[in-house]
């Protein structure tokens, strides 16, 4: 269980841009992750900004809130609770979540409903990460239900100027847009079948 600040920029890529990224950077060999995606009866999570999903890796899976920080648009506050893919594959069956650690506490100070959730979508990502100096750059490569797929690059920093600075630097030199993309969730909801 862990409550940690998300500070990252990101945009998306074509697939020349993807393919030319990765030939630059030093990347990891890509992992695969599944997200399904949570709501609440009258969009009860996205009118908050809240973003709540389970996400399934090969050996282990975990729950996540994503709640905006008022520091900047950058930031997010993520809960997160650690889950076994046994408990993850129950929890998405019953349409659920934890009903004990961070994100019920946080929950129950909220008084948000845990049994009114429900799963409204999901995506797969194929992700690779390469540890820069200036932070966690990520690839992602996401599929949803439709078929379509996407391709999204991150960075993941400490400092929230120093990283918009190497951004811009960043964008600038492989001419790619610095319009900050919809999320993940967003992008499912258009996408699901």
């Amino acid at each position: 269980m862990s409550q940690t600040i998300e500070r990252e920029f990101k945009t998306m890529l074509t697939a020349a841009q993807f393919s030319q990224l990765k030939a630059d950077y030093p990347f990891a060999a890509p992992f695969v992750q599944t997200n399904y995606y949570f709501e609440l009866p009258n969009q009860g999570l996205a009118k908050r900004h809240w973003g709540l999903r389970i996400r399934l890796f090969d050996t282990y899976a975990e729950q996540t809130l994503k709640v905006p920080t008022v520091e900047n648009a950058h930031s997010l506050i993520e809960i997160t609770d650690r889950l076994t893919l046994e408990q993850a594959t129950h929890l998405i069956e019953h349409q659920t979540v934890l009903s004990s650690g961070q994100i019920a506490v946080y929950f129950a100070a909220q008084a948000v409903i845990i049994k009114e959730l429900f799963i409204w979508g999901q995506a797969t990502t194929h992700r690779q990460t390469a540890s820069l100096v200036a932070g966690l750059l990520t690839l992602d490569v996401t599929q949803y239900p439709d078929e379509t797929q996407d391709y999204e690059v991150e960075i993941e920093v400490t400092n929230v100027q120093e990283g918009a600075t190497w951004f811009k630097s960043f964008v600038t030199r492989y001419q790619l847009s610095e319009q900050i993309p919809p999320n993940k969730i967003m992008r499912a909801l258009i996408h699901q079948a």
